[in-house]
């Protein structure tokens, strides 16, 4: 596996790492390859460790109610979140049980920052926007969520930073508007990002679940995969409490699209 090579940031305590779009994040039944949990525990068993004391790291008022710090970083492999198979970029792994209880408590009281770089359907405005609109699971849709009244509440800062556009005359339906979007979600949803743009009617380029079919198979004869990539995350360091930022360029499948388009 090649995330060795992908390490953007690591200290004793946290590691973060450049996951590709092919890579799921979380071990499960239903995936056979091998995945970032079973990389990190890997890479962390192989590597000497600094001596270093994690229960230092605990917020004072931890309970033990859903297991104890070891438990729980043995459960997740140091994981401290998810980004989905097809998204690319930065992602946040504890070296140990400490660090993943304070970035668990973190990413729960929404105080890490995160920035998303997409790729989306039609013409988006180019100041700061703030979206909000709650989010659930939607019956008898396998893997979909969407906009439902008594769902979850969620909010994304949502802005253009360039607009492009693409027409191909061989292809006569090849054609449209886009734009690059920085998205900046300030709460954690699953399919937050995708969702919200969808329902703004901008969805994200080659989304399986929320382009829509047809504009699904126009965006793959250009696009092969989602255009979604994690590209700044910043947190608060467990031990020395400064924050750190960590950044990551577009992917190169992801540049290479853009290469493809004209500025508009």
């Amino acid at each position: 596996m090649q995330l060795a090579k992908q390490i953007l940031y690591e200290d004793s305590d946290v590691l973060v790492v450049n996951k590709s779009a092919s890579m799921v994040v979380n071990r499960a039944r239903s995936v056979k390859s091998k995945t970032v949990q079973d990389w990190a525990e890997e890479y962390l068993a192989g590597q000497k460790q600094p001596v270093v004391d994690w229960r230092l790291l605990l917020p004072e008022d931890f309970s033990q109610e859903y297991g104890s710090p070891e438990e729980i970083f043995a459960q997740r492999g140091g994981i401290a979140h998810r980004l989905d198979r097809d998204t690319s970029g930065a992602l946040v792994i504890a070296k140990n049980p400490g660090s993943l209880i304070s970035l668990l408590r973190q990413f729960r009281e929404r105080s890490i920052k995160k920035v998303y770089t997409a790729l989306v359907h039609g013409i988006l405005p180019m100041n700061e926007e703030l979206f909000s609109a709650p989010i659930a699971r939607l019956p008898g849709k396998t893997g979909k969520f969407g906009i439902v009244a008594n769902g979850r509440s969620a909010e994304t800062l949502l802005r253009a930073t360039r607009h492009f556009e693409l027409q191909k005359k061989e292809w006569p339906d090849f054609y449209g508007d886009f734009s690059l979007v920085e998205a900046k979600p300030r709460t954690g949803r699953t399919h937050q990002i995708r969702v919200h743009l969808a329902y703004l009617s901008h969805p994200i380029v080659s989304d399986a679940l929320y382009a829509g079919r047809k504009r699904l198979r126009i965006d793959k004869q250009w696009c092969p995969r989602q255009f979604l990539h994690a590209s700044e995350i910043a947190f608060i360091q467990p031990r020395t409490k400064k924050e750190v930022v960590v950044q990551t360029r577009l992917a190169n499948d992801l540049e290479e699209v853009l290469r493809g388009l004209s500025s508009r």
